[in-house]
């Protein structure tokens, strides 16, 4: 298919997308447009209903406040002014009214007549719920009304409403049980309804008991019920206690009803015995949703049409811009990628675990691959050389100067095994072609194990810190911090003609050295705040001091802390060497010739004899392992000189905790001697196969035997106790 149609392709697939899309917005749109409107109608039908139980409630507390205040009032006509009137007279009045309280209050607010005796000589101002009534002595106030509320003296709810006497001399309080009102409340609500309007159904109410509606007359006299206007009592809402009352809180919650053929929402409470339901037709509020849905979904179609037509033509004309920007952000990624590939690559393995020293290390790239890196190796059995670098510059550039400089200032300490020379050399040849103006700052040192001194020279790096350990194994005892904050040379590839000065560090058992760069010290938090070296100090301090690891790790957890939430905009990169103890070891480099095996043996005997000495005298268990000695030292070395192809080996003699070691060192070509199986003894001499039976006979006198390789050397160690 040629690039054309495959354009037309493209381009015909972007369109069923957009108007694919268009149509998929309209649908969201339009459902969108009916929940919307259909909860406007929910919230307006609730609104009207929540009114009209208020203004039902209103209308109730009307007529109710008649009724008491009519009843007070002539009480107050028949007593004419207030006195101690026996009770005999009082509970009769209070019977004649039906009312089942009935108080004359004097001025002052004491009660000097009443039917209940407990209430008789009460002072009315004493207490909140009836001193708002002392305001009828004030030749003003005319009726006070209480809603329903508990009896002092049972459980029933009371409604109480006060008028005063003539000139403000007193007043009479009368209080209506609820279950009372049940009973006269019947003959006032046909009043009540007379003007509310039946096909809306907006208003209703029924007995409690029977469900018979007295909110309306009928023809023939007969009042419908509840069930036979169509009301179902399971639609509504499920409570576990009494329904809503006049005087108890909120309305019931919105219920649906089918009344009069009608589907309606309707809220109810209970008051007096009576159910009362406000009912609002459903055809009124969503007929009005469904003129706007209507609306809004002509309007959308020209809207999202011209809308879809518009993105296409966008889209075609950012075609050119999106290819050429993919193509930037492509060739970009592969340079951070191929970057990345060069900075990890760089970095060397952990090397074996000794009982000389610890060292660990680790960098964590940035998200621009910045020039960071670390090194360490042996120079010989008793040096090893360590450093932590910071390349300028992000990106493939930076990768390639840092694996330049790494391998300039590996390959002259492994020459010179001087900190200072390495440096002045790295200066020099960096210096000679630098067209991109870069430069390094580094910090390089070289621990000896035997004394541990660490010669240094530094070019332009953070100063490192010392962390002195005067307690046990476990990094519990308290760290002494000190900063190496001897005078640093200038940066490297900076200038030409520098020449670096060395520098030493004494470190003592269980003290170690930490290194690191930069992006520690210059991460940054949400407020824009720098890491610094106060905080470093502080991890430090609590860090376990005996595993360097453990110390490079909380020193990157602080950093993370401190920089959650912030993007990491530098390279992060720890090392840390602890200097455990000097080795007790002898090394000496010989010739791959017979020549070099022989003085490879007299070297094995003069080692013996200084373990012998260090132990204080001639112990017998190294005497008896000096012949297996000899013939592992004679087997393998003999398999260098004939095999290997080395330009020389070495030999490592240390004794610790029982055992003598020795390692073979060789820069031969690669070679396991524990890669192949053992040669079968059962076979008879003329069908075995040559080789294999020394690397047996060592495997059998020794403890243990290991091999690896590393930095292009073979190393084979054995271990054999005595």
């Amino acid at each position: 298919m040629s690039s054309k149609a495959e354009g037309r392709k493209i381009v015909m697939k972007r369109r069923i997308i957009i108007f694919g899309g268009a149509v998929a917005l309209y649908s969201v749109l339009m459902a969108v447009s009916w929940v919307v409107g259909t909860r406007q109608a929910e919230r307006k039908t609730e609104a009207l209903l929540s009114y009209a139980v208020s203004d039902m409630r209103i209308s109730l507390d009307g007529v109710i406040d008649t009724l008491l205040e009519h009843l007070a009032s002539v009480a107050v006509r028949h007593f004419g002014k207030p006195a101690a009137y026996p009770m005999s007279e009082v509970s009769a009045v209070a019977k004649a009214f039906d009312i089942d309280e009935l108080c004359i209050v004097d001025r002052t607010g004491r009660i000097l007549a009443t039917n209940d005796p407990a209430s008789r000589g009460v002072d009315m101002n004493a207490k909140d719920e009836t001193r708002p009534f002392a305001a009828l002595t004030n030749g003003v106030t005319q009726v006070v009304s209480q809603p329903f509320r508990r009896h002092a003296y049972s459980n029933s709810r009371r409604k109480y409403l006060g008028v005063p006497f003539p000139n403000g001399d007193g007043y009479i309080q009368i209080g209506l049980d609820e279950a009372r009102m049940v009973r006269m409340i019947s003959s006032q609500l046909s009043f009540l309804f007379d003007s509310c309007l039946q096909e809306t159904v907006c208003y209703l109410c029924a007995d409690l008991q029977t469900g018979t509606l007295v909110s309306m007359e009928f023809a023939g006299g007969k009042a419908p019920t509840l069930a036979e206007i169509g009301f179902d009592e399971s639609k509504m809402p499920r409570r576990d206690g009494p329904l809503p009352d006049m005087g108890g809180g909120e309305a019931d919650e919105t219920f649906e009803q089918t009344l009069f053929g009608r589907r309606v929402f309707c809220r109810s409470f209970v008051f007096g015995g009576h159910l009362f339901i406000m009912s609002e037709p459903e055809d009124e509020f969503f007929g009005t949703r469904n003129i706007i849905v209507a609306t809004m979904a002509i309007l959308m179609v020209f809207v999202l049409g011209g809308f879809a037509f518009f993105m296409d033509r966008i889209f075609l004309d950012s075609d050119q811009l999106k290819a050429f920007y993919a193509a930037e952000a492509k060739s970009r990624a592969k340079d951070m990628e191929i970057a990345k590939t060069i900075q990890t690559s760089a970095l060397p393995l952990p090397l074996p675990d000794s009982p000389y020293y610890r060292i660990y290390a680790s960098m964590q790239a940035a998200k621009d691959v910045g020039g960071d890196f670390y090194d360490y190796f042996h120079l010989d059995a008793t040096h090893v050389a360590f450093l932590v670098a910071d390349v300028s510059g992000k990106g493939v550039t930076a990768a390639f100067y840092m694996m330049t400089a790494k391998a300039i200032i590996k390959e002259a300490l492994l020459s010179a095994r001087d900190p200072a020379v390495a440096l002045t050399k790295a200066n020099t040849e960096l210096c000679a072609n630098n067209n991109a103006n870069m430069f390094i700052t580094a910090w390089v040192g070289v621990l000896d194990l035997e004394t541990g001194i660490v010669e240094f020279a530094n070019a332009g790096h953070n100063q490192p810190v010392k962390i002195e350990t005067r307690g046990d194994e476990s990094g519990q005892a308290d760290n002494r911090l000190s900063s190496i904050s001897e005078k640093s040379g200038p940066v490297i590839a900076f200038m030409d003609g520098i020449v670096y000065e060395g520098r030493t560090v004494q470190l003592s058992q269980g003290d170690t050295l930490f290194l690191y760069t930069d992006g520690v010290t210059e991460a940054l938090d949400s407020k824009n705040e720098l890491f610094g070296e106060e905080r470093l100090m502080d991890a430090l301090k609590v860090a376990p001091s005996s595993e360097p690891h453990s110390m490079c790790m909380v020193v990157r957890a602080a950093v993370a802390a401190f920089s959650e939430g912030v993007p990491q905009a530098d390279d992060i990169t720890v090392l840390a060497v602890r200097y455990v103890a000097p080795p007790l070891m002898s090394v000496r480099s010989f010739s791959p010739t017979q020549a070099g095996i022989a003085a490879a043996s007299a070297f094995l005997d003069e080692c013996v004899g200084k373990l012998c000495r260090a132990k204080g005298g001639n112990p017998a268990g190294l005497q008896t392992s000096l012949s297996s000695l000899h013939i592992i030292l004679d087997e393998v070395c003999s398999n260098i000189v004939k095999h290997s192809g080395a330009s020389g080996f070495e030999i490592d003699v240390s004794s610790r905790n029982g055992k003598i070691t020795m390692v073979f060192i060789d820069d031969g070509v690669p070679f396991d001697p524990l890669g192949h199986a053992d040669p079968g003894i059962d076979i008879p001499i003329e069908e075995r196969p040559i080789g294999g039976l020394g690397i047996m006979m060592v495997k059998k006198l020794a403890s243990s035997v290991s091999y690896h390789r590393a930095h292009g050397r073979n190393l084979f160690v054995v271990e054999l106790s005595c």
